[in-house]
């Protein structure tokens, strides 16, 4: 009861975004009139409006349409904590600054370019950990290109290393074979 009213008060306490006129199709209206429907008019047809609602554990801000208002306050978590909230927290989201590896500024972006890959401009990640699953999660595609790429050059410095290794013990034995024994002189 108490959950209720508290959702009927964030409800009425809801600040609205905004209060836009919807777009009618007038051939939505023709195609009405052609099934037998006589008289029909559009005066102004106005949406139910946008109210901000806040995430309560990472405080972001999203636009909800006043009619799932209701449905998205009643969200829970598996923990039994309420999702969304219509009061404007105090302190503002959580921000990170780790960037997605597809982000304009990262690094490697140029090699990445030549691989043909989107940007992304996701630059609020909290750390290594959610760079990878943001990767993973939202750029599943360009996240396999990058691991392959990166699979292959690890296997052509190993393979580079490992010519580096060879030719550098050929030539000690080279050295080995050409060099004369050392000679031993017999002390008294």
């Amino acid at each position: 009861m108490e959950q209720e009213i508290a959702i009927e008060e964030q409800i009425r306490d809801a600040v609205a975004v905004a209060e836009a006129p919807l777009d009618v199709d007038k051939d939505e209206i023709k195609s009405a009139k052609s099934l037998g429907v006589e008289s029909m008019e559009v005066g102004q047809v106005l949406s139910a409006g946008q109210v901000r609602i806040y995430d309560t554990r990472t405080r972001e801000e999203s636009i909800c349409s006043r009619n799932n208002l209701a449905h998205n306050l009643q969200k829970k978590r598996p923990d039994g904590s309420i999702v969304f909230t219509t009061v404007k927290p105090k302190t503002g989201p959580v921000r990170g600054t780790h960037l997605c590896m597809l982000h304009a500024n990262y690094p490697e972006r140029k090699y990445y370019d030549t691989l043909g890959l989107d940007t992304c401009l996701k630059d609020n990640l909290t750390s290594a950990y959610q760079v990878r699953r943001h990767m993973e999660k939202r750029h599943k595609t360009e996240w396999g290109t990058i691991k392959e790429e990166l699979a292959n050059r690890e296997k052509a410095e190993a393979k580079e290393e490992k010519a580096k290794d060879r030719a550098l013990q050929e030539a000690i034995l080279k050295q080995a074979t050409k060099a004369e024994p050392p000679m031993y002189v017999k002390g008294e």
